[in-house]
């Protein structure tokens, strides 16, 4: 049994950069970069207790932008889409693009208004990365150790690991920490979402019978999971070095299948509790909650969280089963069996995208290899023409 088993089973550029020209100096304060570097720094010199003021600030402050910027990105998503159009008739894919304006318009509005966003913009994406891949903690486990807090040092340690569960350095670390007869109960995952402790209080509960806990935990899981997956695909949306230079249509088209790509990834990123993957989180929220409600007596709540977990699994015969059993009750109706509304969303959702990368891999792979190969045979033919004749005997 692993370690981590263990614990679980107990926009625009110039805008930016104009606006941040634009501060008061006497105003602006340390960014989320700028505290990371002189954590580092503190790091190497051996100044432990500054080593962890300056990560604690970095994190704190990185989370604090990276809420900023999907709030915005999501509240002006939200407006742009029920905003009344220009025109009632939608020619030429204009509606679409009136859309994007306007929630352009909006982002800009919302992050330019807001100081803490245009001081801690992440710039440079890869320093950005060195956030959302959890490693300031790399150095935050040592510093804490270092003065002394064993229990914040393993629980940095066990937040990196999460992220990077084939970690053996980092692996062994938590385990040097564990020899220190601390309590594993105590150790955390800083950067765990709200929903993972109502998930696992909720099948904690079902574990204990207790269904109004079950159906309590569970329903806010399922809220809570869901708004962190908008967030993370949010953050997707961020900018996009094309590499080249495109046409309109191709830019579009680039930087859409880079965010896809992008958010089709949330679903794994989450679908990990403190370090246990599982493949069916999010259905198996309607698993449990179709058991507790039905234990508390409200069918119709059961037969939607069937109905409603049948939607990603159509096949499993447990569920079926299921569904046949609460088809049989005298008081269970056929209209009860629709499953709930956010589910059938997000699997309309994820079917049309996981159609369009399909359509990308297998379109533009089959271009590319096509035009190779034109070009081989091109190269080739002009070789043959162009060979020295034999010379006559």
């Amino acid at each position: 049994m692993s370690v981590t088993t263990c614990i679980i089973t107990l926009l625009f550029l110039n805008v930016y950069t104009l606006a941040h020209v634009q501060t008061n100096e006497a105003n602006v304060t340390e960014t989320s970069v700028q505290l990371y570097e002189k954590g580092v720094e503190a790091y190497l010199e051996n100044r432990w207790a500054d080593c962890v003021v300056y990560f604690e600030k970095a994190l704190g402050k990185y989370r604090k932008y990276r809420k900023k910027v999907q709030s915005c990105r999501l509240k002006c998503k939200n407006e742009a889409e029920f905003s009344e159009p220009l025109y009632p008739v939608d020619n030429d894919n204009l509606l679409f693009f009136e859309r994007a304006i306007r929630q352009t318009l909006c982002i800009m509005e919302c992050e330019n208004d807001d100081p803490e966003i245009l001081e801690n913009y992440i710039v440079n994406m890869e320093t950005g990365n060195l956030f959302e891949e959890q490693r300031p903690y790399e150095y935050l486990h040592i510093c804490y150790f270092q003065t002394n807090d064993i229990i914040k040092a393993a629980s940095s340690a066990f937040t990196y690991l999460v992220a990077h569960p084939d970690n053996k350095v980092m692996a062994s670390n938590l385990k040097h920490y564990f020899d220190h007869n601390i309590d594993k109960k105590d150790i955390v995952n800083y950067e765990a979402k709200d929903y993972v402790y109502l998930y696992v209080h909720g099948a904690e509960s079902y574990e204990h019978k207790d269904w109004q806990s079950v159906i309590f935990n569970m329903e806010e899981s399922l809220t809570e999971y869901i708004q962190a997956e908008e967030e993370c695909r949010a953050q997707c949306e961020g900018p996009f070095d094309h590499g080249w230079y495109p046409d309109f249509i191709p830019s579009i088209s680039n930087h859409f299948t880079v965010c896809l790509k992008c958010k089709q990834k949330c679903r794994k990123t989450l679908g990990s509790l403190n370090g246990e993957i599982h493949d069916d989180l999010l259905p198996s929220h309607y698993h449990y909650l179709q058991y507790a409600y039905y234990k508390t007596g409200n069918l119709k709540a059961a037969c939607q969280a069937v109905a409603s977990y049948l939607r990603f699994y159509p096949d499993d015969e447990t569920m079926l089963d299921n569904l046949r059993y609460y088809s049989k009750q005298p008081k269970v109706q056929e209209d009860y069996f629709h499953p709930r509304e956010e589910a059938v969303r997000y699997m309309q959702r994820q079917i049309y995208e996981n159609k369009i990368l399909k359509f990308v891999n297998k379109e533009f792979n089959t271009t590319l290899k096509s035009k190779l190969k034109s070009e081989l045979q091109d190269h080739s033919s002009e070789t043959e023409t162009t060979a020295p004749s034999a010379p006559n005997s």
